[in-house]
């Protein structure tokens, strides 16, 4: 059983040699200046644990900050209006209970929403990979790839503009993985990540369309 800084050098690798450290996983390539010694590849659990302590710090992080402001903002108001005051701290209350149980719920299901979406992804890599070559280790390549992408939740914990950055880093780790782990060309690799969103546009497209012509 890996320890948890093992773990955790790992899951910082992978933000540092991307690449790298998926031509490890796949062709046993040292990273540079580690000759002789290989990470081994997290499973799923062990990153989304990781991850999941980035998202309740993130969770935390944003209730401390929304009480800061909520606060700021009630002191400044003045007191030669009480009704409006009483108005705006109702109104500033009910804000912030609903973004705290909106944090709240985020914490309970992120390894829930984390684990159906590593599955579509998963599910999408494993039909190219066998399309691309069918001797491949579909199934290990396609963990290997969703799983160390799960390292960009480090980014959230980034007030304001985190869950952007997260966002961003996250499919350039799915990129770095089908070039490096898949060994996939430049276009194979952005088709197999545009794929999952124009079949989702496909999708609500279509239900669009239902819903116009039912009701129209």
């Amino acid at each position: 059983m890996k320890s948890i800084l093992r773990i955790l050098e790992t899951y910082l690798l992978v933000l540092v040699h991307p690449f790298r450290i998926h031509q490890q996983f796949r062709f046993q390539l040292p990273l540079p200046g580690q000759e002789g010694e290989l990470s081994k590849p997290l499973t799923l659990a062990e990153s989304i644990g990781v991850s999941w302590v980035f998202a309740i710090i993130k969770g935390l992080t944003k209730i401390v900050i929304l009480n800061f402001f909520l606060q700021s903002f009630l002191n400044m108001q003045s007191e030669d209006f009480p009704f409006l005051q009483e108005l705006l701290k109702n109104s500033g209350s009910a804000t912030y209970y609903f973004f705290l149980f909106s944090a709240a719920l985020d914490i309970i299901f992120f390894p829930i929403s984390t684990i159906v979406m590593t599955e579509v992804w998963s599910w999408f890599i494993k039909k190219y990979s066998q399309l691309l070559n069918p001797n491949l280790p579909a199934e290990e390549i396609a963990d290997q790839i969703t799983t160390h992408a799960l390292s960009s939740n480090l980014f959230v914990i980034i007030p304001f503009i985190g869950d952007v950055i997260q966002g961003g880093a996250y499919y350039f780790l799915l990129y770095a993985g089908l070039r490096s782990n898949l060994g996939a060309g430049r276009t194979l690799a952005w088709v197999i990540i545009l794929t999952p969103t124009i079949l989702l546009l496909m999708i609500l497209m279509t239900l669009l369309f239902v819903f116009f012509y039912l009701f129209s």
